[in-house]
């Protein structure tokens, strides 16, 4: 057996070209939009250096699908669509809630706080062992009766518990959206 190595879960994991434009494949996902006829143009490897530094930025939270053309191995979830529970009982959406709502309820516990859960705002996933969904969620503080935006990392599969990794307030320095119409050719390239 393999060696297990503790905090794998908390890594941040580069982008890696799963098809291009051209791959049948690619035309079979909801969130690419963009097309050969949008502009500016980019090759496949500007895209992958747009791609991580948008995981980086926000470690795989805030990323616009829509600015790329090719399929990689993070992806948007489909709230309408049943994708990750083996019995559909559940949409994608409502599976991206019930985990946003134990995380909190967990990150509650640890921290003596009594945030309620709001909404879904996004999730993204990517393979790891399962998936490992980073959901973007509202919640409502009332010690201050502030709306808060929160991060929850999630691993799941079926045939292990899911384990929750984090649940935290958003950092502030992942509030700056990066755009890829103001990304200069220098930071493309890296």
């Amino acid at each position: 057996m393999g060696q297990s190595f503790e905090g794998w879960t908390s890594w941040v994991e580069d982008a890696y070209l799963l098809c291009t434009p051209e791959d049948p494949e690619c035309l079979n996902h909801h969130y690419i939009t963009r097309t050969e006829k949008d502009e500016p143009h980019y090759s496949v490897d500007e895209e992958i250096d747009m791609m991580n530094a948008q995981i980086e930025a926000s470690e795989g939270f805030d990323i616009d699908f829509s600015k790329f053309r090719c399929l990689f191995n993070y992806h948007l979830v489909d709230p309408d669509d049943y994708d990750f529970l083996v019995d559909q009982q559940e949409t994608n959406g409502e599976f991206m809630k019930r985990l946003s709502q134990e995380s909190l309820q967990r990150y509650n516990n640890e921290s003596c706080t009594k945030l309620e859960f709001l909404e879904v705002v996004k999730a993204n996933f990517h393979g790891s062992c399962g998936y490992m969904f980073l959901i973007t969620f509202q919640v409502f503080d009332p010690s201050d009766n502030q709306e808060k935006t929160f991060q929850a990392r999630i691993r799941y599969t079926s045939h292990s518990p899911t384990e929750f990794v984090f649940c935290r307030p958003k950092p502030d320095s992942q509030d700056i959206k990066v755009d890829s119409d103001e990304t200069s050719e220098e930071d493309v390239k890296g």
